[in-house]
């Protein structure tokens, strides 16, 4: 059974205190170098681009487990989501945001592109292999569209994209962006042994509401909970969102709109860095 966090550092305080173990204070260039290397891990975009996240409210909704345990999941969703600057349908919406619970994520994957393609957006047979090819017990993915600088739909017109906004345009801004309209993540039961249902709510909170790729995390980067269904039974995960996962959710959805992907990095690791001061967190330990 995994271990949280939170109970071996209040295990190993009292410890390190007999111990007279030194101190080591990680300095501010060090901690800057860590939040730029994470959020640049968790937003792969050009410099050019930008990086989606919803903008319609968020709808979730949870499958393959019992219900008190949907139910839970999807509560906690729909918390994070409303903490970190998201709007939240009403009771009884139309889930946009889907978690699922698979004994076998290939199997089901597969089913899911053959009964039901529109799941997967516009994505080619390619695309969708890559998808079934993703390495780990999970997978997630978003069905996105572009909106103009004003937030709506971008139309076609005679297989022409058409952009009509009230903004002035700028070499600063761009003049439309792409926006989520809904994210499945799918994740195998087996991965889920010793696991709670607010750590399942949370990992799929972070896969959901961003375009990210586990993989891509250094295995020194802070802790996160994007670990805790590869990390060794016997290991230390996080119980719930770090003060890491927090921040970057918070800084992605509260950053201006338009902005590129540089500018978005900026603002995101400025909300880390803001958060991690407001809890007197510092930057995560070392191993």
């Amino acid at each position: 059974m995994r271990f949280v966090l939170l109970t071996a550092a209040m295990l190993a305080a009292p410890a390190a205190a007999q111990n007279d173990a030194p101190i080591v204070v990680i300095g501010q260039r060090d901690i800057e170098q860590q939040i730029e290397s994470f959020v640049g891990a968790l937003t792969p975009a050009s410099p050019r681009g930008q990086i989606a996240r919803f903008e319609a409210a968020v709808c979730p909704g949870a499958f393959g487990i019992p219900d008190a345990q949907r139910d839970t999941v999807r509560d906690r969703i729909r918390a994070v989501a409303k903490e970190v600057g998201l709007d939240v349908a009403a009771p009884g919406c139309k889930p946009n945001l889907l978690v699922v619970v698979t004994a076998d994520k290939t199997s089901f994957i597969k089913a899911l592109g053959k009964d039901h393609s529109y799941m997967f957006g516009d994505r080619t047979p390619t695309q969708i292999r890559k998808i079934i090819a993703e390495p780990g017990p999970s997978a997630a993915w978003q069905i996105q569209t572009m909106v103009n600088a004003d937030g709506r739909p971008i139309s076609n017109e005679a297989d022409m994209p058409i952009n009509r906004s009230t903004r002035t345009p700028s070499r600063i801004t761009a003049a439309a962006r792409p926006a989520f309209m809904a994210a499945v993540v799918v994740v195998e039961n087996k991965a889920l042994d010793g696991l709670t249902t607010t750590q399942l709510a949370d990992y799929a909170a972070m896969r959901a509401l961003a375009r990210i790729e586990p993989a891509r995390i250094d295995a020194a980067a802070p802790e996160t909970i994007l670990r805790i269904l590869d990390a060794a039974a016997d290991s230390e995960v996080p119980v719930t969102l770090t003060q890491w996962d927090f921040g970057f959710l918070k800084g992605l959805y509260s950053s201006p709109n338009n902005l590129y992907a540089p500018s978005q990095r900026s603002e995101i690791g400025r909300v880390i860095e803001q958060e991690m001061d407001r809890s007197d967190g510092g930057a995560a330990p070392r191993r």
